[in-house]
């Protein structure tokens, strides 16, 4: 290799391995977070979108690159173009994410307008613009559909970037050794952000540039001339896994395109392996189909079929290891050691024998609810005194984590009285809508979550659920189980800084195995003797109360009864919850609740009139703040919200409805 391409590989091995230190207080502050899911084969809240590391590192060695091997500059320039284009897709899915028809669209685009500059410039024909479009959008997917445990990403990118330097230098085509191997250092640069210290996960970023950057230099070097073959070897692995999983999936009647773990490499971790054993089995599988595909290389047929037989054979035989270590009974490894949490498959409380619980703030409204609830069900709960905490209102979470070591002693304390709980519950916290920025509002919705999760921590409890607030949302159409939020005032935005301290970095604490968290939005709860629900029966009563036309929006008016029915539910669940549960939906309408709070119909506004309204209220609101809070009462009274609370409509808790044990009988006529 010439100085200048070494020059290029270092780069790229440099910019990507220190990269992440840059990154990760902007992933932190984004809150780009991934929550595990049905498909997740880790247990807790871990960083995501680091996979910006390996784009510069990928991008300023291929510059690099086409600055140096002038021949092939405008090759480099496509290849960059496109892994860079999908990987912003990626990011974006990241941040706010994107429909999947949008994703299938931008990188079908992407692979047809990068295979028509390759064509055009070497004058190659036409039918290769299809198969290129094909080619990089079905990688780009495949390579993220196998991003699902620790390292299998970054080991890929470095055999796969590896096997073709190889080919490269066999095939004396230096611009492939230059690209395969700027490539493969990317991705290595990467591994110790995924593998060790405070971990990081490459993200649809990541993922969507292995698979994009793979696709385009795959298409570059088959357009060059390259047996195709020995290009589609290093592929081979990760395509059999997602088309066999695929098909079955969809030959068993699923809904292929949700999230799952039937993945061969999920079934490896589920029979005990760790992830990284996992992976690296993944990775000597493409190690050796790679190397069976270089046989192809001499122009042999009888080479290019005993190599087609070999790859098949080894892509049979890796497909088969879930089967045959069940057959054989495997004994588990040492579990995955990728989050202080227990794996998915540990069990929570158990609904057979009364656990213990302990509720921090249960002489509150909703804590002493709550622990009525839970005795009324055999278990025992005590009520735990929150300490009164002080928090800047404009802390970061970096600056707010900072602070937990000056409450060390508040921490101990909390932590003695939860020694024998086995679920922990924050009902704490100043429940203010209304209220201005202050440091105790946000020390008491911010800080204290914080505080309760490392005193939970350090008493071995199984499972914290801290109650948070729905409105850390917003305005959004669909309140859902995301981490996205959207605060609009104080109040939201102490709440919404509370989920972003658990989320982000309270998980790194490091004593023993911590507990599992569940962030539970609360909706607006009411219930006799609350002021809010007061204000709520007197608004109904009067000459304001009023509903956008035609009044069927779900309301978010919710009970006391029904939220700590769901909280008693959620810890005595056995499997794994969510990291993030909504409040489930109590079956009320804007018009219905109204109705049931007043006893009479509210009044029937034009839709069109309330949303200018509304309109009007938040443009005064950008001038006079403390206006945007009655602006948001008012929408919610017209409009309502719709809410998404998958996990509890699929354990038959959503549409069950307590408001009438709040506001009285329901009148027949809105029953």
């Amino acid at each position: 290799m010439t100085a200048p391409v070494w020059g290029a590989i270092i780069s790229a091995l440099i910019v990507s391995g220190l990269a992440p230190i840059l990154i990760r207080p902007i992933l932190v502050r984004l809150r780009v977070i991934d929550v595990p899911n049905e498909r997740s084969s880790h247990s807790a809240p871990v960083l995501r979108g680091a996979g910006v590391a390996p784009l510069l590192g990928v991008v300023i060695g291929m510059s690099a690159l086409a600055a140096s091997l002038r021949p092939w500059t405008f090759d480099f320039i496509v290849i960059v173009g496109a892994g860079a284009a999908v990987a912003i897709l990626g990011l974006v899915e990241d941040i706010r994410g994107v429909r999947i028809v949008t994703r299938a669209s931008v990188q079908l685009a992407v692979g047809a307008v990068a295979t028509t500059a390759l064509v055009w410039h070497s004058d190659s024909e036409l039918w290769w613009i299809p198969v290129g479009a094909v080619v990089l959008a079905g990688y780009t997917n495949a390579a993220n559909f196998m991003d699902g445990i620790n390292g299998i990403s970054g080991l890929h990118g470095a055999v796969v970037g590896s096997a073709f330097g190889v080919i490269g230098i066999l095939t004396e085509r230096p611009w492939l050794l230059g690209a395969g191997l700027v490539l493969a250092v990317s991705f290595v640069a990467f591994l110790p952000w995924n593998l060790a210290g405070k971990r990081m996960f490459l993200g649809d970023v990541g993922s969507y540039l292995l698979g994009g950057s793979v696709g385009i230099i795959a298409i570059t070097a088959l357009v060059d001339g390259v047996a195709p073959l020995a290009v589609v070897a290093p592929l081979c692995i990760y395509l059999a896994d997602t088309a066999v999983t695929l098909v079955r999936r969809v030959l068993g009647g699923e809904e292929w395109h949700q999230a799952h773990r039937s993945h061969v490499y999920q079934r490896l971790t589920a029979a005990g392996f760790t992830h990284l054993t996992a992976a690296l089995i993944v990775t000597a599988s493409t190690l050796c189909t790679s190397a069976i595909g270089l046989l192809s290389l001499d122009g042999s047929g009888a080479l290019t079929a005993v190599a087609a037989v070999g790859i098949g054979l080894v892509a049979a035989v890796y497909l088969s290891l879930p089967g045959l270590l069940s057959a054989r009974g495997r004994k588990p490894e040492t579990s995955d050691t990728s989050s202080p949490r227990k794996t998915p498959e540990a069990p929570g409380p158990s609904h057979s024998a009364p656990a213990r619980w302990a509720v921090v703030g249960g002489t509150g409204f909703i804590g002493s609810a709550l622990i009525e609830e839970l005795q009324s069900r055999g278990f025992r709960a005590e009520s735990l005194t929150a300490p009164r905490l002080r928090l800047a209102a404009n802390a970061t979470p970096e600056e707010a984590l900072s602070l937990l070591k000056d409450h060390s002693q508040a921490i101990a304390t909390l932590s003695a009285s939860m020694l024998r709980a086995d679920v922990v519950v924050n009902a704490a916290g100043l429940a203010s809508p209304g209220a201005a920025a202050s440091e105790a509002l946000f020390g008491a919705n911010a800080l204290l979550p914080a505080v309760i999760y490392q005193a939970a921590n350090l008493a071995g409890v199984q499972r914290l659920i801290h109650l948070s607030s729905a409105a850390v949302q917003g305005r959004r159409m669909v309140l859902d189980e995301t981490p996205a939020t959207e605060p609009f005032s104080p109040y939201s935005k102490s709440k919404a800084l509370g989920e972003a301290l658990l989320l982000a970095g309270v998980g790194d604490a490091g004593h023993g195995e911590s507990p599992e968290i569940v962030i539970l939005r609360a909706t607006s709860v009411q219930g006799p003797g609350r002021a809010t629900t007061g204000r709520l029966r007197r608004l109904a009563q009067s000459a304001a109360a009023s509903v956008a036309m035609p009044g069927d929006r779900p309301t978010v008016v919710s009970s006391v009864r029904g939220l700590v029915t769901f909280v008693a539910r959620v810890g005595a669940h056995q499997d794994r919850v969510p990291t993030i549960v909504l409040q489930p939906w109590e079956g009320m309408t804007t018009s219905s609740v109204l109705e049931l709070a007043g006893g009479r119909a509210p009044r029937r506004l034009p839709l069109t009139l309330c949303r200018a309204l509304i309109g009007i209220g938040y443009s005064v609101g950008t001038v006079a703040p403390p206006v945007r809070g009655l602006v948001r009462r008012v929408e919610l009274m017209w409009l309502g919200q719709d809410q998404n609370a998958a996990w509890a409509r699929s354990v038959g808790l959503e549409g069950n409805s307590y408001l009438t044990d709040v506001f009285g009988v329901l009148p027949e006529r809105v029953k």
